[in-house]
């Protein structure tokens, strides 16, 4: 295969997607919520290993203060993050240096705080040795490190279909071309499918050659095609990093921290007669398999996996990110069942996060607020935690917003709605509110630089989008790309946008919008 550094293939980039679980704000009340303090008061020091698109850097050095570093050995990846970093003038270090090169880069800080996603499952031995020499070497006593990789025993029987393709790209496929060796592979792993092979009798797994086949060839390549790709067992990668002094604290998922949430009750009752820690972790892998795990962990010697705090943080801050009505007439689903956001609980917290323009609310101000109609107060963090997991509401920053970090998103921002003009690659926008992203559609987007652009009524920023797409349907990039036509019924979405208004604005993504614009409809 073409361009690899260590079996690790850089032909092609990776997608542009964000990862809200490794937001300051996400990471702090994973940690909160566990009796665990966040590892920084003041200003954050923050490391990403491999960030890809350099999305979630790029935000989180906006959105939230601190000083901020990655690296990813991707030439294309390491441009676009570069470029990303010049438009927000956030200060972001990015670098394109290997895991081995970093631990002696000169001047690399002490990290509160080293992230890596998907790097771990797609590596060589040697970096993941390295990655564990940076965590002991350059994260704090007391830091986190959050760890998405791939799961056991869920990607076990993927392991034969990712070697048939690693191998047919490396020697079968005639080509040095990735993506034309990835499809060559699907093809042969097709035809063997149709000739009757036994392994696809199994219907997961001919799922998984579906889904691959289907999905964008770049995603495919970096998640399946890499020469070192292994899954793990939870409790074989924490025994590997507490070689580097760190201690497992839990899922970042916010539904991992209610077993009746995810389990029937057999399978409580199962994991209830297994004492050991370890042991009942990898029991509950069997219950719930699930291909991508993402870890919280922390370099300590002393923190004991499992405890629940004594008491919560009442400086916690959460936002609602969806406009009310809309909130309360959703469903969620978990594993153990579906969950109607308008019953007791859900009903109350969303009025109040709605409440006073949809600014956000400490969970002291919640529990207060609640205390006259009986509410516990773990029973408003829980349902707290199943409205963040539904994308509905976000923690907030523990602190004021900095000027600063409102220009800073003002400007990544601005970036992000002109590609939104051409491309739907980056679906998040910049909040100071939250320190991080937050997912917004395509056409909302498009409305916003509508009004960043001097738009003030539904029927202007409906003009402005019919515009742009007609503009964007003319160009042969669009042909190329096999774009189909945007069918949606634009006065509608706009009015459904107008009702967003209060929500950008609380969140602080609203560009250029005067006081009064949220409340002029025409």
């Amino acid at each position: 295969m073409h361009r690899e550094i260590d079996g690790y293939v850089t032909e092609v980039p990776y997608n542009f997607a964000y990862y809200p679980e490794i937001s300051p704000a996400f990471l702090r009340l994973a940690a909160n919520s566990r009796a665990l303090p966040f590892p920084s008061s003041g200003r954050l020091r923050y490391l990403e290993l491999g960030y890809g698109g350099g999305i979630s850097l790029n935000v989180h050095a906006a959105a939230s203060p601190g000083a901020y570093w990655g690296t990813d050995v991707n030439p294309v990846h390491v441009a676009g993050a570069e470029r990303l970093a010049e438009c927000a003038h956030s200060g972001l270090n990015v670098l394109g240096v290997t895991f081995e090169e970093l631990l002696t880069f000169p001047d690399l800080p002490q990290f509160d705080v080293i992230v890596a996603l998907g790097v771990w499952s797609w590596v060589s031995e040697s970096n993941r040795k390295a990655i564990v020499e940076l965590l002991r070497k350059c994260l704090v006593d007391g830091g986190l490190f959050c760890l998405n990789s791939l799961a056991l025993p869920k990607n076990a029987g993927v392991v034969p279909l990712q070697r048939l393709l690693r191998l047919h790209a490396k020697i079968g496929s005639g080509t040095r071309n990735s993506v034309a060796a990835l499809q060559s592979g699907i093809h042969l792993a097709t035809s063997l499918r149709d000739a009757g092979s036994a392994y696809f009798d199994n219907a997961a797994f001919s799922e998984v050659l579906e889904m691959v086949g289907q999905a964008s060839p770049q995603n495919v390549i970096h998640e399946y095609m890499q020469e070192n790709w292994r899954p793990e067992l939870l409790a074989d990668t924490a025994a590997k990093l507490r070689e580097a002094s760190l201690q497992f604290v839990g899922s970042m998922s916010p539904l991992d921290q209610y077993d009746d949430l995810n389990f029937p009750s057999n399978g409580l009752q199962t994991l209830s007669k297994i004492d050991d820690f370890w042991l009942r972790e990898t029991a509950k892998e069997f219950l719930r398999p699930r291909k991508i795990r993402c870890d919280l962990f922390v370099k300590s010697n002393a923190y004991v996996p499992g405890v629940k705090p004594a008491a919560l943080d009442r400086e916690l801050s959460f936002v609602l990110v969806v406009p009310l009505f809309h909130a309360k007439s959703m469903m969620t689903k978990t594993p153990a069942g579906e969950i109607a956001l308008s019953g007791p609980a859900f009903s109350e917290i969303l009025d109040l996060l709605g409440s006073r323009d949809y600014r956000p609310k400490t969970l002291g101000e919640m529990i207060d607020a609640l205390a006259p109609k009986d509410f516990e107060e773990r029973a408003i963090f829980r349902a707290l935690m199943i409205l963040i997991d539904a994308g509905i509401a976000h923690p907030a920053q523990a602190t004021s917003v900095a000027p600063e970090k409102v220009e800073a998103c003002r400007r990544l921002n601005d970036e992000f709605l002109r590609r939104s003009l051409t491309d739907d690659d980056i679906v998040v926008l910049a909040s100071p509110v939250t320190g991080g992203g937050v997912p917004v559609p395509r056409i909302q987007r498009i409305f916003l630089w509508a009004v960043r652009n001097g738009a003030n009524t539904p029927n202007e920023w409906a003009a402005f989008v019919s515009r742009a797409i007609a503009i964007e349907e003319a160009t042969p990039l669009a042909a190329v790309r096999g774009k189909a036509p945007l069918e949606i019924d634009l006065q509608k979405e706009a009015l459904y946008f107008f009702t967003c208004l209060p929500v950008f604005a609380a969140l602080m993504i609203l560009p250029n919008a005067p006081a009064d614009r949220a409340t002029t409809a025409g």
